[in-house]
């Protein structure tokens, strides 16, 4: 009868998948607090109507979306170039709807919810990510 050789220390079960859980839960906690410092804006189609193209700016950045659909969002994500500005958005109607609102900052987690209501109304709300308060 052969004795059975042990495994080294490092891959019995006991100490591996610990190990590998601990590595994860870093790797997974460093990810978010490297993506927590990007500022977003979403908005929200709310007006019971398609809405044209949507030319969305701030802090020296711009994007075009294509039409918008009745209860359809769209995220902008900045990029940390630039300085603090307002959020513009402009309608391509004619004449052409424009609003100019909340201040965001390129980085520290922003995020701005704008929700587009009918008869022209805007709500808008600013959120800081929990991990940079």
């Amino acid at each position: 009868m052969n004795p059975i050789p042990l495994r080294p220390w490092w891959l019995r079960k006991r100490i591996l998948f610990p190990l590998i859980l601990l590595v994860g839960i870093g790797v997974t906690g460093l990810i978010a607090f490297m993506n927590s410092d990007a500022s977003t804006i979403v908005i929200y189609n709310e007006t019971d109507n398609p809405l044209p193209p949507l030319l969305v700016g701030a802090c020296g950045q711009t994007r075009t979306f294509p039409a918008l659909a009745d209860q359809e969002s769209v995220r902008f994500a900045l990029k940390p170039d630039g300085a603090e500005s307002a959020i513009h958005l402009e309608l391509a109607t004619d004449p052409p709807w424009k609003w100019d609102g909340e201040l965001i900052r390129p980085h520290g987690g922003h995020r701005v919810t704008i929700r587009l209501l009918p008869d022209g109304q805007v709500e808008a709300f600013d959120q800081v990510s929990w991990w940079r308060r």
